[in-house]
């Protein structure tokens, strides 16, 4: 009984959501509605390997391959645009790797995916980096990805630039201050979220809700002093010659957390929600993981980002499906279910269409 109400409440979903496909369409203007409805539901139903998927949905593996470079140019934020429309969101950046357990060389597999060291498998693996960025709709409280995108060593752009392969070496920081620009341009955007990594002189915006590690010096008043040393509260420091305001706590048993904003309006508690929604992005990449990130592993570069790229509009998609149900299902349930509901069906213009 339980499992007929979910179909029943997926098919409702299905149908509002056919505004994102349209979204989707337009965006992959060179492919057809079959074959955009085909992709994403490739992903959805198999979560394995390419080949699996072009496999059980009746695709041409070398033509999948094809499709895969063209899917590297997709941007999400038009999309991500239609969903959220003009509300206030907050941005989250943070970055993650791929891991391709089964691609080999060194110390750059063929792919030209460099070696990490995967706390997971207790072993170095190849993969490769991505920038992550999610916004947070702050009216519906909805979450999305609006931006992923691979960045490269040095060492690897000059590798991939001698056999044949146009990179540009980029740094993560680099390329999140480009997406952001874009973003505020975009977006109503009023707060940035990222980790003590990201926190220099250039990402110190206007909008920025960050941390620092205790060991970092700020200026109170006439003296330095490590946040280490202030004691628990609020205080209005200078961090990188930039006002800031900073909240020093003990947060929830877990050792002090040394919080900060550059929007000297915010409250403390303005702080903490902000901070602690920086969550969102590190659950945005479990889910992508949960949907096979890991799987794709391709003798280009570009195609390699393709496969990312698919990965990511599909798992949007199942966000949207997820907040219309009104239930908070992992992907990997949600993915069940429209597998069942594609195997009642047996067409995936039917699935899409379905009232």
């Amino acid at each position: 009984m339980r499992r007929g109400k979910w179909l029943r409440k997926l098919k409702e979903a299905l149908r509002w959501r056919r505004d994102y496909l349209n979204a989707l369409r337009e965006v992959l203007r060179k492919f057809r509605a079959d074959v955009v409805r085909k992709l994403l539901l490739a992903v959805i139903s198999e979560r394995g390997s390419l080949a699996s998927m072009a496999e059980a949905l009746g695709f041409d593996y070398e033509s999948v391959l094809g499709k895969l470079d063209e899917l590297a140019e997709v941007d999400l934020i038009p999309i991500v645009k239609l969903l959220v429309g003009g509300h206030p969101v907050q941005v989250a950046v943070d970055d993650t790797f791929d891991e391709k357990a089964y691609a080999r060389a060194m110390p750059v597999s063929r792919n030209l995916a460099m070696f990490f060291y995967s706390r997971v498998k207790g072993t170095f693996i190849p993969a490769i980096q991505l920038l992550v960025v999610t916004v947070r709709d702050l009216v519906t409280g909805e979450v999305y990805l609006v931006h992923i995108d691979a960045y490269v060593a040095r060492k690897v752009a000059e590798l991939a630039k001698a056999v044949g392969q146009d990179l540009n070496f980029s740094t993560k920081v680099d390329m999140t201050l480009q997406v952001l620009d874009r973003l505020r341009r975009e977006l109503n955007v009023q707060v940035i979220t990222f980790d003590s990594w990201y926190v220099n002189r250039r990402t110190l915006l206007s909008d920025v809700v960050s941390s620092l590690k205790s060991s970092a010096r700020v200026v109170e008043g006439d003296r330095s002093v490590p946040v280490g040393l202030l004691p628990e509260g609020e205080h209005h420091v200078t961090y990188l010659g930039v006002p800031v305001k900073l909240v020093v706590l003990d947060y929830k048993g877990y050792g002090r957390r040394y919080l900060f904003s550059t929007d000297l309006s915010m409250s403390p508690e303005e702080i903490l929600t902000a901070w602690e929604n920086r969550w969102d992005v590190e659950v945005v990449i479990r889910e992508l993981k949960a949907l096979g990130l890991e799987k794709g592993s391709f003798r280009t570069w570009r195609r390699n980002l393709g496969y990312v790229k698919l990965i990511s509009i599909t798992l949007n998609f199942l966000l949207s499906l997820r907040y219309l149900l009104g239930e908070s299902l992992g992907v990997v349930r949600l993915s069940r279910l429209l597998k069942t509901l594609y195997l009642e069906v047996g067409d995936t213009k039917k699935l899409f269409s379905l009232r």
